[in-house]
């Protein structure tokens, strides 16, 4: 039962995000967020798409599948994609792999 756990979870981290940048309107976050923009695929951040914390802010992301992928970068690159999402306005390159 605990490896159909386990395989459930990396089977949905894997999937990566399933949200759209055409779906509804962005939901309100639990939490104030730095950013508008997920720092990985530069849609709008939403409550379902969690948070992390780092260097004292709350960074917000736009689907579960980002913040695994937001913890694996250098602090070096937090910086720069944090900055490119929050500069970003308009079209949102949302792609899943």
């Amino acid at each position: 039962m605990r490896n159909l756990f386990f395989a459930t979870v990396l089977a949905a981290l894997a999937a990566g995000c399933t949200a759209s940048s055409t779906d509804a309107a962005p939901e309100a976050t639990a939490q104030a967020t730095v950013n508008d923009h997920c720092p990985i695929m530069g849609g709008d951040v939403t409550s379902k798409g969690g948070t992390a914390e780092w260097n004292g802010k709350t960074i917000g992301f736009c689907c579960p599948g980002c913040a695994p992928k937001w913890e694996a970068l250098s602090d070096e690159q937090k910086a720069e994609k944090l900055a490119a999402a929050d500069s970003a306005e308009g079209d949102h390159d949302h792609d899943h792999s």
